[in-house]
């Protein structure tokens, strides 16, 4: 199975890695690393628009034009039923979450655009929008990298019959404790320095 990731950060790495080490019933995952501009800028050649090397699942990683991505790979799979979205957003994309105002209103925009295609296109391809809370963050409660991969290798193999069309994947503890240790240590960092 051919797949295709957006980005380059240590997270796109270990999917790349646990894909591509884990076989399922026999198949082998070749995991590309393309860049967001492959897919904005160039159609002819893109991998989503089934140019010299079809893929068949897109993980939309790299955080720059995510929407966008997302509309131009509906617009290229909408009709085929065998190809699997899965968009890596963040639980900030939910109102007053988060302080990043940019950041959330982003996010906000891809589950938005993902929510309206998925209840109201024709798309016959799958889509999951994963929600991350903290990531990898040494001193708090974080989901790791790993842990994204293997829900990831799970969604590609585990559910043919369905569509998980969301889930939201964060540590289990307190989200005002955190984001309260957050603050604490942003502070403790500031008066270091």
């Amino acid at each position: 199975m051919r797949i295709a990731i957006t980005g380059s950060s240590g997270l796109a790495d270990i999917i790349k890695r646990t894909l591509e080490a884990t076989p399922h019933k026999g198949n082998t995952f070749e995991v590309t690393p393309i860049r967001v501009e492959d897919i904005t800028s160039n159609k002819e050649n893109c991998w989503i628009y089934n140019g010299h090397r079809p893929c068949d699942v897109l993980i939309n990683l790299a955080h720059q034009d995510q929407a966008k991505i997302l509309g131009i790979t509906h617009e290229a799979w909408e009709g085929e039923k065998t190809k699997y979205i899965i968009n890596i957003s963040s639980r900030a994309s939910q109102p007053n979450i988060s302080k990043g105002y940019m950041y959330a209103s982003e996010k906000a925009q891809l589950n938005h655009l993902a929510n309206n295609l998925q209840y109201n296109s024709k798309k016959r391809y799958k889509m999951t929008t994963i929600n991350l809370g903290l990531l990898n963050d040494e001193n708090l409660p974080s989901v790791k990298h790993q842990d994204v991969a293997g829900l990831i290798y799970k969604l590609i193999t585990s559910y043919p019959e369905y569509e998980i069309a969301d889930v939201t994947l964060q540590a289990h503890a307190n989200y005002q404790s955190v984001q309260s240790d957050k603050e604490t240590l942003r502070d403790m960092e500031r008066f270091t320095k």
